[in-house]
């Protein structure tokens, strides 16, 4: 059996024109696409990015399981797994699309991992994308990190947990996925600002999107719905 070879492909923040060429000349002539819709979404953000390439062989889409039991969501990601893994047997090149970057708290690597242990031999090709917090720092003109400055990126947390968040000084701090605890995550900055009135704070929300929004400061955040593509940055 000759095995086809399996590519993840970072795609970006949500704009085509931030796909690299490499990402882009891979998409357009591959076999098989797969990438990414939620459960109850009429549409999907990396879907748009592949349908701009106009590719020419098969996309389908793939819904992963955001449920709190892990076996449910280890099982919906081996389902997925297998059906990337019976296109590859069939001897298909194929390519998971992913937002951001193909490696950086990606989908991809659970799928990697599945593949890697049935098939330890096959040969796979990772292909960087622009994340959201160096699109953030591009959007809104702000030097992420310089010179001596420490990066923290804080993945997810819940709102119980947000107090034992450390912003270390001389540094910038990442937090994703603030829509599921964002009131608590405010109040927390709420008490950093007064302690420390120098430091920065920006949110962003579906960035390179048409929906778009920047907010600067913590009265404009307040202002704006929560939003499942958000981040905030804390430069201190």
């Amino acid at each position: 059996m000759k095995l086809g070879k399996l590519y993840g492909i970072g795609i970006g923040t949500g704009d085509p024109e931030y796909l690299t060429i490499k990402a882009y000349n891979i998409l357009k002539n591959i076999d098989c696409i797969f990438t990414v819709i939620s459960k109850n979404a009429s549409d999907s953000v990396s879907k748009s990015v592949v349908e701009y390439i106009k590719p020419q062989g098969k996309v389908e889409l793939l819904v992963f399981s955001m449920a709190k039991d892990q076996k449910e969501r280890e099982a919906k990601v081996l389902e997925n797994a297998q059906k990337i893994l019976t296109e590859l047997e069939s001897g298909k090149d194929v390519a998971f699309a992913t937002l951001g970057d193909s490696m950086t708290y990606s989908t991809f690597g659970y799928i990697l991992k599945i593949i890697l242990e049935k098939h330890p031999q096959i040969e796979f090709e990772v292909i960087p994308g622009i994340n959201s917090f160096t699109t953030l720092a591009a959007k809104t003109k702000t030097i992420l990190v310089e010179n001596r400055e420490g990066f923290h990126v804080i993945p997810s947390f819940k709102a119980e947990d947000v107090e034992q968040i450390e912003f270390p000084h001389n540094s910038t701090t990442i937090l994703l996925k603030t829509y599921r605890s964002r009131k608590a995550l405010l109040e927390r900055l709420k008490k950093e600002k007064e302690k420390f009135p120098h430091i920065e704070i920006i949110y962003g929300e579906n960035l390179g999107l048409e929906h778009e929004k920047i907010a600067y400061g913590l009265e404009e955040i307040e202002k704006l719905p929560e939003s499942y593509l958000s981040l905030i940055m804390v430069k201190k």
